[in-house]
């Protein structure tokens, strides 16, 4: 998956990237998606770890995705990705690019900092004579680095999709 650049005032092309997406919430998804991803599958078989982890949505609809390895980008190849266990709530699914908007901060990506992040973006965005956000959909937050990364030296990004102004 081609990385989102921090481009405010433009957007990035999104590659078709294959996501797994449990319904949890918390340490609790990322637990679920990481023993997925770590050989916890029908197959047992282990993958690479990859960045960014997406967090979209509040409360009970909030929902954590990663990004399968490459091997499984090619149309049709997220057949070929180990299927989840059945008692897991992890799900294996394919996501269709998209223009983005993206902004780029560092430190932990606490809700406070998505949210300050958030409004930021859309506040661009409404001055944007170019881009809009694409109705009232809602902003993912991308994290890249593992949990032991100092806050000075780590990178989040909010985006939302846009479209061109008519």
């Amino acid at each position: 998956m081609k990385e989102l650049s921090g481009n405010t005032s433009g957007s990035d092309k999104e590659s078709a990237a294959k996501l797994s997406n449990p319904q949890l919430s918390g340490a609790t998804s990322f637990g679920a998606l990481a023993g997925y991803l770590f050989g916890k599958n029908e197959q047992s078989k282990a993958m690479k770890m990859t960045t960014p982890v997406f967090t979209e949505g509040e409360g009970d609809l909030k929902k954590m995705s990663f990004v399968l390895p490459s091997d499984y980008w090619t149309d049709g190849s997220v057949n070929e990705a180990p299927k989840p266990l059945s008692d897991s709530a992890v799900k294996v699914a394919s996501v269709e690019g998209c223009e983005r908007a993206v902004l780029a901060f560092g430190g932990f990506g606490r809700k406070a900092d998505v949210a300050v992040q958030s409004k930021k973006l859309r506040d661009m965005l409404e001055m944007d004579k170019e881009w809009m956000v694409v109705g009232d959909a809602p902003v993912t937050l991308a994290q890249y680095n593992d949990p032991f990364t100092p806050p000075w030296k780590r990178r989040n990004e909010v985006s939302v999709p846009v479209v061109l102004r008519v």
